[in-house]
């Protein structure tokens, strides 16, 4: 075994740790730490782009195509999507959530924001990249179908349950999304979590159980991109607001729940706010005495 071993935290470009978080350090035998070489434009802003742009094509593509099958799937039809979604959307973390922190979701990235992940100029950065990566993903799949089996399942859009209400169906993703972030948060952001989780799996874990449990009523998109892409390539708009306005609102809750109830201390908003008043406490006495 080499007397030095290289360990890379992941860098806060993505959901898995603040940007001053990220370190890179050579532990030698002496136990002393090497300073982190700085990263270079490409590495800090580019190159996750790419990564969340490459895997929005793998994505939408394999959530588009899956959908075909649904025509002739029977009673497993809801099995076999949810699973598709579920696996792939673990296998993308797992290849690239040391790249970009494995996102994949405009909602996600919402939350992640707000908890205080990554800079909202990355975060809008990481949006377009998505949406662009969910066009040319759904453009495959409209190419590889055919015809009338591309017709059949709408180009792999969502829809809403029969007798579903529009209301009810943008509960129904809100709830779902909320719960989605929330993993993706505790899991992946706050730094409770770091090295005691298993975030690929949990997160492809709530993807599929959000897909078995609403994928007949309101679709179950919890991702905007997703939903986005297939609706371009198809030109099928109806109700097409629900999935972003459902995920885009759960993540916003989401994110304030983490954030005022359930963040570790360094994140959690009112701890902040109380040290900032005892801070200030502090040199209003000190500022008394000294007078």
């Amino acid at each position: 075994m080499s007397d030095r071993r290289l360990e890379r935290i992941p860098s806060g470009n993505g959901n898995m740790a603040s940007e001053s978080d990220s370190i890179l350090t050579v532990n030698s035998p002496r136990g002393k730490k090497a300073e982190a070489p700085p990263s270079s434009w490409y590495e800090k802003y580019i190159q996750p782009c790419i990564a969340e742009f490459v895997g929005l094509i793998v994505f939408a593509f394999v959530g588009t195509m899956v959908t075909g099958y649904a025509g002739m799937g029977g009673p497993t039809w809801l099995v076999g999507i949810a699973l598709a979604h579920g696996l792939t959307i673990a296998l993308l973390i797992v290849g690239m959530g040391h790249i970009s922190g494995g996102h994949f979701n405009p909602a996600v990235t919402l939350g992640v924001t707000l908890a205080g992940g990554i800079h909202p100029l990355l975060a809008g950065g990481y949006g377009i990249s998505q949406l662009m990566g969910s066009m040319i993903g759904a453009a495959f799949t409209k190419a590889i179908l055919p015809n009338v089996t591309y017709i059949q399942c709408n180009g792999g859009t969502h829809s809403i349950g029969a007798g579903v209400s529009v209301g009810g169906a943008i509960l129904c993703e809100a709830i779902l999304t909320m719960t989605l972030v929330m993993t993706v948060i505790m899991s992946a952001v706050d730094s409770a979590s770091k090295g005691k989780a298993l975030p690929p799996l949990a997160i492809g874990l709530a993807v599929l159980t959000g897909i078995l449990a609403g994928g007949p009523f309101s679709g179950a998109s919890m991702n905007p991109a997703r939903a986005f892409g297939p609706a371009v390539a198809s030109g099928v708009w109806d109700h097409h607001y629900v999935w972003w306005v459902g995920p885009l609102l759960g993540g916003l809750v989401s994110a304030g729940i983490y954030r005022t109830l359930m963040a570790s201390q360094d994140r959690r908003l009112l701890s902040k706010i109380l040290a900032r008043s005892r801070r200030s406490g502090k040199r209003d006495i000190s500022k008394a005495a000294a007078a």
